[in-house]
């Protein structure tokens, strides 16, 4: 492989990954309420299991922390909120579509995390004098995709919480 394509593959393959990602939630899937609660579990056990033996972060890791949880409960509701949900009115089985906006979303997420890869490249010098915090900046990111994930499948559980009710009720719901 030549030099050129040996750099470029690092951005190649995200991209790729990325549209596979787009094409695959474009189309409508079964959804199902009650397994909602699981992937975001599995990512708060990997989450908690890769902080558990770190030391303590200082403060402004903390705050860093603190940010990324909220920005990733951010992200992760109008991910939620842009999910389009319906529900059989005889069966009361549920389909979910992720909507353009939504999966472009992840793909700014996916270019911050490459911005963050790039201006860590250095070995976390910083051109002014000091490190970044490698460690904290991953852990960080880690506690953004487990909120984002977390509040987007709350928000869809909620919405076909209402949803349920609302056909069982016989009412018509879309």
């Amino acid at each position: 492989m030549d030099p050129t394509s040996a750099r470029a593959l690092p951005y190649i393959v995200p991209l790729l990954i990325l549209a596979l990602i787009l094409r695959r939630n474009l189309r409508a899937r079964t959804l199902k309420m009650e397994r909602l609660w699981v992937y975001p579990a599995v990512l708060l056990l990997i989450t908690a299991s890769a902080m558990y033996n770190e030391p303590m972060p200082g403060l402004v890791s903390l705050v860093g922390f603190a940010v990324a949880l909220g920005a990733g409960g951010v992200i992760g509701w109008y991910r939620g909120r842009l999910t389009r949900i319906s529900i059989d009115p005889d069966t009361h089985a549920f389909t979910s579509q992720a909507s353009i906006a939504g999966t472009l979303l992840l793909g700014v997420v996916f270019a911050a995390r490459y911005s963050v890869k790039m201006a860590v490249t250095t070995g976390g010098a910083l051109p002014f004098g000091g490190r970044v915090d490698v460690a904290g900046i991953t852990d960080g990111l880690m506690l953004f995709a487990v909120a984002m994930m977390s509040v987007q499948r709350v928000e869809m559980y909620l919405r076909c919480q209402k949803l349920l009710t609302e056909a069982r009720g016989g009412g018509v719901a879309a």
